[in-house]
């Protein structure tokens, strides 16, 4: 019996013709597809084409990161809104209790209003609408100021959608005329739940 067939009886000879035709079948198989080696390592072009598209990638993220930032500050201030409003079976009637409130607050500091008309509603949405009157009255400056303040801390908030002030026509007054729309924010009885912010994407 010659070597090489001695050889390729043994457990050696018979992994080295299985080695050997593995080999065989691979470069077969690569020439068949005519693949190229060169084509797993890419050229200084195909580099570059991924690296525009990673900074892409990376501005549309900044974008989005951005206006993810934007809409929970945005419904984080509308919860506020919401949980700030004139609530009727908490607050009473606004009808009855704006103007209540108004002339409690000129009282305590001896203004006189001149005028106040009724309460107006205005629906914002489902949840919110606008309470408003109409207030004037003649004054210093200074009692205005402090009437101001006064409404500015009550809860809920009062605001002015507008005010117009102008001097008393009457020589040497220290008094102006003031006339305003104020405003109060009120919501429903249903707008029992308020959005939850989402959480912001981890770095």
């Amino acid at each position: 019996m010659s070597t090489g067939v001695t050889f390729m009886s043994t457990t050696k000879g018979k992994i080295a013709f299985c080695v050997g035709g593995l080999l065989f079948s691979l470069v077969v198989l690569l020439l068949s597809m005519d693949f190229s080696i060169s084509s797993l390592i890419p050229n200084e072009s195909v580099l570059d084409n991924l690296r525009r598209e990673q900074k892409k990638a990376v501005a549309a993220w900044a974008v989005q990161e951005a206006r993810e930032k934007e809409f929970n500050a945005m419904e984080k201030h509308y919860r506020t809104l919401i949980e700030s409003a004139w609530l009727e079976s908490r607050d009473g009637s606004p009808d009855v209790e704006l103007p209540k409130r108004l002339n409690a607050a000129a009282s305590k500091l001896e203004l006189e209003l001149q005028n106040v008309t009724a309460v107006r509603r205005t629906r914002l949405n489902d949840q919110l609408f606008l309470l408003e009157m109409d207030v004037n009255t003649y004054a210093t400056m200074d009692l205005l100021t402090a009437f101001w303040n006064e409404l500015r801390s009550m809860t809920p908030p009062f605001s002015w959608k507008r005010i117009d002030i102008r001097p008393e026509i009457v020589q040497n007054s220290d008094q102006v005329y003031f006339s305003g729309t104020l405003r109060v924010i009120g919501r429903t009885e249903e707008s029992v739940t308020t959005p939850t912010p989402r959480k912001e994407t981890a770095k």
